[in-house]
Formats: C-alpha cells, structure tokens, sequence
C-alpha cells in the first residue's frame, strides 16, 4: 500500500510566509516522487489528512481545494496559490484599508483582505457558471480530510452525571470545523463555502481582526459535534469565533482523530508532518511585574494563550509514543517467553481473561480521552496490529490467543487503548533565522522582503530536511526521488529583524493607519471626540510605546 501522510500546519500570523515555502518544497517532492518511473506504487506518498490553525488553517483550505481542482496552478516556486496568498497579497496597506461600514471597536485591522484572498483562493472556482476540469495534484490520491481549529467565544457545554445525584455542566471553548471529501460530490460552492467562512473565522486573532460568526449544526457537522455529553441546545446555532491558534495552535491531535478512521489502527506506513515557524525549544520569557502595565499585560497573555495552546499535541504525542513503543517492547518479550517454554500458556490465558473483565465491563471499554471499544473489536485489532508475533506463535496449542489477550490487557492497564505510534517529521525555523516575527509575528506585513526572506528560508528548511538521511531509514517515510529546485538567494542582514530595522516609510505608513483607525474608534464612541492629526498623532505615538516598546519608538524618532 502507498505511505500516508497527514499534515498540521501551526499558527504564525505574517509568517504563514515560512510555512507556505516548506509546503511548496513538500509538494513539489512528492509530486517529483510519485510521478518518477523509478518509484513503486508501494512506494508513493499519497497526502489525506490537512489540519491548521490561525494562519495555518487558511493555509490548510486553500491546499485542500487546490489540490484536489486546480493543481495546474502549482506552477513554480514563485506563481502558486501559496505564494501568492502569504508573499503577494497580504500586506499592511492592504490590512488597514478599513472601510466605513467595519466597526473599528472590534478590531485594529480589516478582515477584507483575508476575506478576499479566501473568496480568490478557495471559492472562485465556483464564482462562474460551469466548472473548470479538475486537476488533480500527484500528491493526493483523491481522498482528503480537512481540520480547522477554532475558538468558539459562546462556548459549548457539557454535562456529566455526578454520583450519587445530579449533573455539573462545564464550558469547552475549544472548537473545530472538519470535513471529509469526496473530491466529486463535493466540488461545489455549498460545501466549499463554510469551509471559506471557517478559514477567515480561524485567523481572526484578537484584536487585530474582528470576530467571525459561524452557522452551526449538529445535523450538519456531524464530524465535529459527537459526543454523547454535549448539551448544546438549539439547532442549527450561531456561534461567534476567533482565532484557532488561541486554544489549539499546533492541532496534531485533530489530525490523529481524522486519520483513525482512515487507518482502522493497523499500524499501516502512516506519517505526521508538523509545520511552524516556532521550533520546539523557546526560551522562557523575560517579563518583570514593574513592567506589567495595561498594555504589556495584554500583549504578554495573548503570547501566554498561544503559548500554552502550542505544546498540548505535542506532549501528548511524544507521551503516548513512548507508552505505545514501551508496550511493543513488552509484546516482543512476552512472545519470546511463550515461544521458550518460559510460561504456562493455560496460566496466562486465565490470567488475561479475568483482567479483561476488569478492563471491559459489559463488554465495553472506555480508555481515557478515547472513543468506546467492544472487547471483540479489541481482539480483532491487536490481531492485526501484532499480526507478525501471532503468527510465530501459530505453533504453540492457544499461544497467540493468549498472547493477544494479553497484550490486550496490557493496552487496556496502560490506558492506552486504541492508540498508534505517530511517526512525526517536524520542519520548524529558530526566531533568529526569520525576519517576520517582531510585533507577535505580524512584523512580516510591514515589507514584502520580509515575507520573501521567510519563504525562502522555508523553502531551504524544507529542503533540509527533506534530504535528511533519517527520512530514508527502515520504517520512515523515504527515500523521495525528487530534485530540489534552486533557491533564490538569501538576505541574511534580515534574519532575527528587529522593530528598529524598520524604514521610515514603513513607520509612517503604520502611524497613518493607526491614527485613521483611532478616530474611526474614537467617532464610534462619540462623534465629538474626532481628534485633530497633532493630537492624534501623540495618541498614537504613545500607545505604541506602551504596547510594542522602546525598539519601536526609536524607528519612530529616526
């Protein structure tokens, strides 16, 4: 069978630059790959899970409807949706041309951009009468899976009985917009367009851009609302939503429950590949509480938010890993054992069948974070995941039967149940490698060069590793037939850029925008309270000083 690989592209507002250069390298070498007389279908690399949040999430929705109708505009490095969407068209100019009928105590930025470039990127291909041909990308085989994380501002409640009587309810904010296609049934505008709305509402970051509202329905988003504990009421609802990134900025999670019912558990060639701007070593902030004004409090949670949102995947992963490759080894000693004579067979089958009735009441069990699995369906999938030991057992009378049961109770103690080893390739970038990350990562919009210098370092990151060796060892996903193509040279001066390398035309574009967006602020509170460009001005100047800091303030004064 061809390998999988599911894809999380993690949050980075400006620096969605560095992820679409690596997912540009990424798809250009499967393509190469899949497409090379050289490669065996076994061999081939075949994309079905996209997972995203903030920006990663736009980007994941525009990859899934190009890929699957409009691979032909994959063209070269430099003339791709991706390119086009984090290098060409986003800009700071464009993000403060707020128009009169946006309310600007929402938001510091417009959303209109982004909700352009979604309308251009994701649904223009339903904007005419009849349909373009589908053109469909080497890198997936037609069966693809899209996650969106968001966070859901009204909250979603569940209600748990508590013994010995009555309910406590709780309030998940965390929230997500999935779909599974059918890359024919599903070309068209009905279902590509709350995916659009999802991708806006999954980058709305707060503060800069105003909250979106989304129609829900449990009838509908049936992918998204299945647990027997949510108490929603109401149907269909609309929720108000802000950026994904908040709660669940590296959604790894969400792409293991999409490929689950993709992969059955069985252990098949399946592949993770984790892409951010951040790599997985920061260091802790330095935040002193004489420092603790209004202004820093509120930037310094924002970075707390998104900070904690961005290792819960990924602890849980490598935590489970290690579980999972612990009981693996237990599997291989225990059949060692069985096949020297080492253990009573008869014993340990006793032994396995008393702790399953512990682990499976009436036939159930219920292992934590997991979904419900019958004690048949159990058996019937550690048979196929030890498969190999099993069958090296076949010779001993009831050998494999209790050595499945077993293992199976080992998996049950652990709490493991039906979890898999998630092989992960991660292509990350340190802070002092990109240009963009200043002013929470929005520094990027400020000067095109920027977002061109984080593409190409993402391009030449994703070449890397590409390349690595470790990707073409026994069980990984390679080795890949492909060529890397060239890379444009690298502006070095800009790597780490800091607020103060910022031009003067720059700045002044920036304070021109903050001091519209000021008054417009000001006008809705009260019409009275429109200041002149002086006063405005001075307003601006300080509470940029107080928000962004001294490194800011000096640009100004140059």
């Amino acid at each position: 069978m061809p390998k999988k690989l599911a894809i999380t592209i993690a949050g980075a507002v400006s620096l969605g630059s560095y992820e679409a250069g690596v997912l540009w390298e990424v798809l250009d070498a499967i393509r190469q790959h899949n497409t090379n007389d050289q490669t065996p279908d076994d061999a081939k690399i075949f994309i079905d899970v996209i997972t995203g949040a903030s920006a990663g999430g736009m980007t994941a929705a525009i990859l899934a409807q190009k890929l699957l109708y409009s691979a032909d505009e994959f063209k070269d490095p430099y003339d791709n949706p991706l390119y086009r969407a984090w290098v060409e068209r986003i800009s700071l100019e464009g993000l403060q041309k707020t128009g009169p009928e946006e309310n600007a105590l929402q938001s510091v930025f417009s959303s209109d951009l982004i909700t352009t470039i979604s309308n251009e990127l994701i649904t223009k291909r339903y904007a005419g009468g009849r349909l373009n041909a589908a053109v469909r990308h080497p890198a997936v085989d037609g069966a693809l899976s899209v996650g969106l994380a968001l966070t859901n501002l009204n909250g979603l409640p569940f209600t748990h009985q508590v013994t010995p009587g009555g309910s406590f309810t709780y309030i998940d904010c965390s929230d997500q917009l999935t779909r599974t296609i059918d890359a024919s049934a599903d070309d068209n505008i009905a279902f590509w367009e709350p995916i659009r709305a999802a991708a806006v509402a999954c980058g709305a970051f707060p503060i800069a851009f105003r909250p979106q509202e989304l129609i829900r329905s449990k009838a509908v988003d049936t992918e998204d609302y299945t647990s027997p504990t949510l108490a929603w009421n109401g149907d269909p609802t609309p929720f108000t939503y802000s950026d994904g990134g908040i709660l669940q900025n590296q959604p790894l999670g969400m792409a293991k429950n999409l490929v689950d019912p993709i992969d059955q558990h069985l252990q098949m060639e399946r592949f993770y590949m984790f892409v951010s701007p951040h790599e997985k070593n920061p260091s802790p902030v330095a935040f002193r509480a004489a420092d603790a004004n209004y202004f820093q409090m509120v930037k310094r949670l924002i970075g707390v938010a998104t900070g904690q949102a961005g290792f819960q995947d990924w602890i849980t992963a490598k935590e489970v890993n290690d579980r999972i490759c612990k009981l693996d080894e237990r599997a291989l000693q225990l059949k060692d054992v069985i096949l020297h004579g080492q253990i009573t067979v008869a014993s340990l089958q006793e032994v396995a069948t008393q702790l399953l009735v512990l682990f499976f009441p009436n036939d159930i069990h219920h292992p934590p974070g997991g979904e419900p699995e019958t004690l048949q369906a159990a058996k019937d999938r550690i048979s196929k995941q030890y498969t190999s030991e099993m069958n090296a057992l076949a010779g001993i009378a009831g050998g494999a039967i209790a050595f499945r049961d077993s293992i199976l109770a080992f998996e049950s103690a652990a709490g493991l149940g039906a979890r898999d080893l998630m092989i992960i390739y991660g292509i990350t970038a340190k802070e002092s490698e990109l240009a963009s990350t200043g002013i929470q990562s929005f520094l990027g919009f400020f000067d095109r060069k920027y977002r061109d210098h984080d593409y190409d370092v993402g391009r030449d990151h994703a070449q890397k590793i590409l390349r690595d060796p470790a990707l073409s060892a026994t069980g990984q996903m390679g080795p890949l037939n492909f060529t890397p193509g060239p890379l444009r040279p690298i502006d070095h001066s800009l790597d780490g850029s800091q607020l103060h390398r910022l031009s003067a035309e720059d700045m002044k574009q920036f304070k021109s925008g903050m001091n519209h967006r000021v008054n417009q602020m000001l006008k809705e509170i009260n019409p009275a309270l429109v200041l002149a460009d002086p006063l405005a001005d001075l307003l601006v100047d300080a509470i940029i000083d107080h928000v962004l800091g001294s490194d800011l303030s000096r640009t100004t004064a140059a």
